[in-house]
């Protein structure tokens, strides 16, 4: 192990928390997976990005509808979606 303060030292614990928080996640997909939570989060996000995406092009309100596809795509259920999808490229 590096010598604390050293810039050695700083890349050594910046490449462990990311080890850290990558396994995390790769443990937590995993969980959810499981549970079927990402089934239930797959359908309700597509019903939803459906539903918005078919009034977007709506003069009156389709900005309305464009911020809500973006809030959807940040939601918790977009984050799981897009991990699982980048999960499975690899």
């Amino acid at each position: 192990m590096p010598e604390k303060g050293t810039y050695k030292w700083q890349l050594f614990s910046y490449w462990s928390d990311e080890y850290r928080q990558t396994r995390a996640d790769h443990s937590a997909y995993i969980a959810l997976n499981f549970a079927g939570a990402l089934d239930v989060c797959r359908t309700k996000l597509q019903a939803l990005m459906q539903h918005h995406s078919q009034h977007a092009a709506d003069a009156d309100c389709g900005h309305r509808h464009h911020r809500a596809i973006e809030r959807l795509q940040n939601t918790l259920s977009g984050a799981a979606m897009a991990y699982e999808s980048n999960f499975q490229r690899h």
